[in-house]
């Protein structure tokens, strides 16, 4: 047989499927010595989920497109599917194709599965043995005292209850928990706390010389202006503010900046020191009003904004003492994981359980890290905060943003909550568009699904529960599963 790691035009074509699974292999292995510092941090009971996710980040820096075609075509695995034991895969196809790589795989197909259930049972609450996917539900300030409410939804599918600390206070959260715990002893039925912490709050402030909330009425063509919240007051037509400091500055001509859930688009014109002159381009509703206290996106700009403010400090104590998990709002990096850890460290919960809320573009580049810093203290867990993530990275971009989110924390073994707007028109209006029932069965590839606050959870819950479970018999996150189709029994009955 040829020298495989040096390509030989005379080789046969297995012995070239090798020469490309060999480099692979090659690719995996240097990719853990270099990362091993960082793989060491992990916390030993994820260190080989760590492991198995460098790999498939290594498979995919890659372009293994022909390679796959090759491998298909010859009746092989072509590596796909394969995110939670990526090396034993690729080991498999070697063998069968007659090398021995003979390394060590950490991690094969069972445990891969094994390493996913545990995690999802410690995180999420639903044991490996239940084929469901758990519903989060988010509060309402009537959920504090209507008992038979949450009975309900308990009896139609919640597991996980949500509290957004960016709304009420303290003292309605705690009505909400102690009526949520009169709920689950009722019913006997289980129920996880998740908190999210508000974050940086990066809004509209427009308001008239008596700091009374306005509304700013434009076309597309006008000019406004974008000031810094601590900016004089010399520009005060058609001015929009900031809520956040340290943004405004650093925005470049021809940057892109989003009003109200992208509702509104502007191009930046110039930049006069704390104000920034702005051509609104786009307008997506029939009411072309901006209104106060409504969010910004700047997809384009690069700024620095400390991740957890001074509030979410202020609520984390009662986040640590009655909640299950966090809900990390705007975390972009490995080091804001590192200072959110500190912070509960501090308050002696050191390995409190992280859900990273993935919705800004650069969270999205640095989601490996931020994973692998996560699993360095304990149970972690990504949302998938398509809210503002759709803004960020481009509505065209979201479908292929989502799946490789996916991808990526099934390498890890990391569940994932899938969240914003799942069926949210049935929620408002009693009635789910098309559309959405086709959203909320790609939903089935999550691990849990979050729904809004509305007049219908119960209804939603219902339907929901139905289209994840059929989405489940189909697909178990990458991998399609072929259970009986009536189609196909019919033909073949008939035939």
């Amino acid at each position: 047989m040829p020298d495989l790691y040096n390509y030989n035009p005379k080789m046969t074509h297995n012995e070239k499927l090798l020469h490309e699974l060999h480099k692979l292999h090659d690719g995996m292995l240097h990719a853990e010595a270099t990362h091993l510092p960082v793989i060491e941090k992990v916390k030993e009971d994820y260190r080989n989920s760590a492991i198995n996710l460098v790999d498939y980040l290594s498979l995919r820096a890659t372009d293994i497109e022909t390679l796959q075609l090759q491998l298909h075509r010859s009746g092989l695995s072509s590596l796909s599917s394969s995110e939670g034991h990526i090396k034993s895969q690729l080991i498999h196809v070697m063998e069968w194709l007659g090398a021995k790589p003979g390394d060590k795989c950490e991690v094969t197909p069972e445990n891969g599965l094994k390493y996913l259930q545990r995690n999802i049972e410690v995180l999420l609450g639903v044991k490996s043995t239940e084929n469901v996917i758990p519903v989060m539900v988010t509060f309402d300030t009537n959920f504090a005292d209507d008992l038979d409410l949450l009975c309900a939804l308990l009896e139609n599918g919640m597991r996980l209850a949500r509290i957004d600390c960016a709304h009420d206070s303290p003292d309605t959260w705690m009505a909400m928990i102690s009526n949520l715990e009169q709920a689950k002893k009722k019913t006997g039925l289980p129920c996880k706390l998740y908190m999210d912490l508000a974050g940086p709050k990066i809004r509209t402030h427009i308001v008239d010389h008596k700091n009374q909330a306005i509304k700013l009425k434009v076309e597309e063509g006008d000019k406004i202006w974008l000031a810094d919240p601590e900016a004089d007051h010399k520009k005060s037509k058609n001015l929009v503010r900031c809520t956040q400091s340290g943004i405004v500055e650093n925005l470049e001509p021809g940057q892109r900046v989003f009003f109200d859930d992208g509702l509104f688009e502007a191009v930046v014109l110039q930049v006069e020191d704390k104000f920034a002159r702005l051509r609104i381009a786009r307008i997506a509703t029939k009411k072309p009003v901006i209104k106060n206290d409504k969010g910004i996106n700047f997809p384009e700009t690069s700024y620095k904004i400390a991740s957890i403010t001074e509030y979410d400090k202020q609520c984390l104590p009662f986040i640590a003492k009655h909640a299950d998990m966090v809900g990390y709002s705007f975390v972009n990096s490995a080091a804001d994981m590192a200072e959110l850890q500190k912070e509960l460290t501090q308050l002696n919960k050191p390995g409190f359980p992280i859900i990273a809320k993935i919705e800004t573009r650069k969270a999205i580049d640095e989601l490996p890290g931020i994973i692998l810093q996560g699993l360095s203290f304990g149970p972690t867990g990504v949302m998938v905060a398509r809210g503002d993530m759709a803004i960020e990275i481009g509505f065209e971009r979201m479908s292929e943003i989502q799946e490789e989110i996916l991808w990526i924390c099934e390498a890890a073994h990391t569940p994932v909550i899938w969240a914003t707007q799942v069926l949210e028109n049935m929620q408002n209006e009693g009635i789910a568009t098309r559309s959405e029932i086709t959203d909320a069965t790609h939903a089935a590839q999550a691990d849990c699904v979050m729904i809004n606050k509305g007049d219908y959870t119960i209804d939603v819950l219902e339907i929901l529960k139905d289209i994840l479970n059929r989405s489940r018999k189909n697909k178990f996150k990458n991998s399609r599963l072929f259970r009986s189709l009536s189609i196909a029994q019919h033909f073949i009955k008939e035939s």
